[in-house]
């Protein structure tokens, strides 16, 4: 391949996949036309992509063995494809394992992205009318809340580990954590603290200012003590946590921490019972509502996944799924690209700790940004 073609390819894949990734918090209806634009390119530029699946066998070995089995057991469990789509994210998206970016074209996407999401948050009047929670682009605030962590996270590291760039991630990771106020949601706190706490540990071994790797805990203290003295709805729903009756948890006041105690519980009764081949995908929600109806509980709504991912595909494939899962979180993160290996435990760290009180393969945009994001990380030749 000429140099001339393999840079237009080059350019137009990081173009595509750009806009797609700043579409996200625009429309996502137009998201979705630019990511189908970037994958349709990496298959056109076919030998750049066969140079990245070299250099990232393994992982495509993973993906394989997963998407086999996920449809082996939809196949034993009679279940339709719509239920198993969200699986073959990781083989559906592999294409774009051969798009790489630097860090002039992240940080500037970055700060695009979140520009367009505070313009968005600023239309649907999220900062003056409190009678909703704000959810972005995306079908439910969960989603978008961890999004916004996500990309926080990784201006974070922008600012204190590659020291580029600070004062526009700093503006980034701002409107970023305003927005994750505004969502309201508990969750991405979890994957903030660890990610902090990661980010400190590794500062410490790489750089010889003390400062500098104290500066991370500093803040998150700050944003924590923050998040519970000024009042905000982010901070309430905090303290609701506190709430939670231990002895009688199905009693609990909050709807949503008292459907979440159900769920892990029920997840975890049924598992015990199908933990070889799980109950299949489309069967959770009316299997969960017969419980309900039996031990005559009516606080709470059956639903077709348990909040945790790691629970909901035990439940619905069987052990084998989250040993398979895991092999493909190991290997993504054991990329040869020394250079983004801090940049992918922070992703892989902020997935897992949304896994764990959301189910993500329930939801295509917050899967397909995981997964987009890791891939661009990867090696792109065996030489890299």
């Amino acid at each position: 391949m000429r140099v001339s073609e393999y840079n237009l390819f080059k350019n137009l894949s990081v173009g595509s996949f750009a806009l797609y990734f700043i579409f996200n918090f625009i429309d996502r209806g137009i998201s979705n036309i630019f990511l189908l634009i970037a994958l349709l390119i990496c298959l056109i530029d076919y030998k750049s992509l066969f140079d990245s699946i070299k250099a990232n066998y393994k992982l495509v070995v993973g993906i394989f063995l997963f998407s086999l089995y996920i449809s082996y057991v939809g196949i034993y469990h009679d279940s339709p494809i719509r239920e198993l789509d969200n699986y073959y994210r990781f083989l559906l998206l592999l294409p774009l394992i051969s798009i790489s970016f630097n860090d002039r074209n992240a940080v500037i996407i970055l700060f695009i992205c979140a520009i367009s999401a505070l313009v968005h948050a600023i239309y649907v009047n999220a900062f003056f009318d409190d009678s909703f929670r704000l959810h972005g682009t995306s079908n439910n605030s969960i989603t978008f809340g961890h999004m916004c962590a996500t990309l926080s996270m990784i201006c974070i590291y922008y600012i204190f580990y590659k020291q580029y760039k600070p004062w526009i991630n700093a503006a980034s990771a701002v409107i970023f954590l305003i927005l994750l106020f505004l969502t309201e949601t508990r969750g991405p706190i979890i994957g903030i603290i660890f990610v902090v706490i990661y980010l400190t540990f590794v500062l410490k071994r790489d750089l010889e200012t003390r400062l500098k790797f104290k500066t991370p805990i500093m803040i998150l203290s700050i944003l924590l003590v923050s998040i519970i003295v000024i009042p905000n709805p982010l901070g309430e729903r905090l303290k609701d946590i506190s709430n939670i009756n231990l002895s009688e948890p199905l009693e609990t006041e909050s709807y949503y921490l008292r459907e979440r105690v159900y769920y892990l519980a029920y997840g975890i009764e049924e598992i015990k019972d199908n933990y070889i081949i799980g109950v299949g995908p489309q069967n959770v929600q009316n299997r969960m509502s017969e419980s309900l109806k039996l031990k005559k509980i009516n606080r709470v709504k059956s639903a077709d996944h348990l909040h945790n991912d790691f629970l909901d595909i035990i439940l619905k494939f069987g052990i084998m799924s989250i040993i398979l899962l895991f092999l493909i979180y190991f290997t993504l993160i054991n990329s040869k690209n020394n250079q983004h290996n801090i940049l992918l435990n922070i992703l892989m760290i902020m997935l897992l700790s949304s896994q764990l009180t959301q189910s993500q393969f329930a939801h295509h945009q917050a899967i397909t940004f995981f997964i987009t994001l890791l891939y661009i990380l990867q090696s792109k030749n065996k030489f890299s």
